[in-house]
């Protein structure tokens, strides 16, 4: 394999077969490796050091109402931090969209005994929506990505919008203060750009996908993506020991925010689970008994469908023997 060198400091770069852009673990500087890509267009997002974040996870225990009381016996064994590379970009999007709707219709009248009844029906409702927004989109550099509170970093990214620095522009002892492990960028501006324009479709039709029973039209189309630039954001994961078992918790390096965290089950939280199942179980003898009394079938199979599936969840929770806390 070829050896690369960094364009600014002459140090060796790691890359690999699908290296888009190297960054130098020594200076900073983007190394434009193959695809199409512009170093300028490559910013990153300045990230706490590895102090501020145990300072972080200490913090969210104590605020935390389970690991407060179980503080002091956690103990950490790893803090990991590191870059991941995100395009973004502005996609405009417009159209038309007609959709169906069922809903419910009521009327109430007076039987002829004098009593007032209530009469309902469902009916199906045609609309028509004319879609004309810009839309801001993020997605992943890299074609296989570390799943685990990945989607709540970018929602937190979406939310707090932290100021970026372009990475050409940052000084080797800016670099020294902010560098972490920088993930390899796989997939270039052009191929950013074609999945852009396909999830802005997407947005839209899944927008509509949940709130219609049925898409009878959907004519929408996506402009060529606007302002597309390649953005380095820090996450840190925190390892950390309770009794034989290892949790995590997922930090967004600009902020600090604990974004999603495993923890072990308290015995008080195991009790409420188990309240879940013993509801959902009391929910599907009931109801159904009651709906056999008055031999209403319909009654008696939603009833055991919702103990089921109340039982099903809590008991899922019990037997897994943690919990996930996300935006703590």
């Amino acid at each position: 394999m070829m050896a690369y060198k960094c364009e600014r400091c002459g140090a060796p770069l790691e890359v690999s077969p699908e290296t888009i852009v190297a960054v130098c673990s020594y200076c900073g500087y983007p190394n434009h490796i193959s695809g199409n890509i512009t170093v300028e267009n490559i910013a990153l997002i300045p990230s706490l050091d590895k102090n501020s974040i145990a300072k972080a996870f200490w913090d969210s225990v104590e605020h935390d109402f389970d690991l407060k009381r179980i503080r002091d016996s956690i103990e950490i064994v790893e803090i990991e931090g590191y870059y991941t590379p995100y395009w973004v970009g502005n996609v405009h999007v417009e159209g038309d969209v007609d959709y169906t709707v069922r809903e419910e219709e009521c009327e109430t009248y007076t039987d002829s005994q004098g009593n007032t009844q209530t009469r309902c029906h469902t009916v199906e409702k045609h609309y028509h929506d004319y879609v004309n927004e810009v839309l801001r989109l993020i997605g992943s550099a890299r074609r296989q990505v570390r799943s685990f509170g990945v989607d709540d970093l970018l929602r937190h990214y979406s939310k707090t919008k932290p100021a970026e620095k372009p990475l050409v522009k940052l000084g080797e002892g800016e670099w020294e203060k902010l560098k972490l492990e920088i993930l390899n960028t796989e997939i270039d501006e052009n191929q950013a750009r074609l999945m852009m324009r396909e999830d802005a479709i997407d947005v839209i039709r899944n927008r509509y996908s949940s709130k219609a029973d049925r898409i009878d039209r959907f004519d929408v189309r996506a402009d060529e993506p606007e302002n597309v630039h390649l953005v380095l954001l820090p996450m840190w994961t925190v390892y950390y020991k309770f009794e034989n078992s290892i949790y995590h918790s997922v930090f967004a390096g600009w902020d600090g925010k604990r974004i999603a965290s495993t923890e072990p089950m308290s015995t008080l939280r195991r009790a409420e689970y188990m309240g879940g199942v013993v509801l959902g179980i009391l929910i599907g003898a009931i109801g159904s008994a009651y709906g056999a009394s008055i031999a209403s079938y319909a009654l008696s199979g939603i009833a055991l469908g919702l103990g089921s599936v109340l039982s099903g969840y809590f008991g899922f929770k019990v037997l897994e023997g943690q919990r996930i806390e996300r935006g703590g």
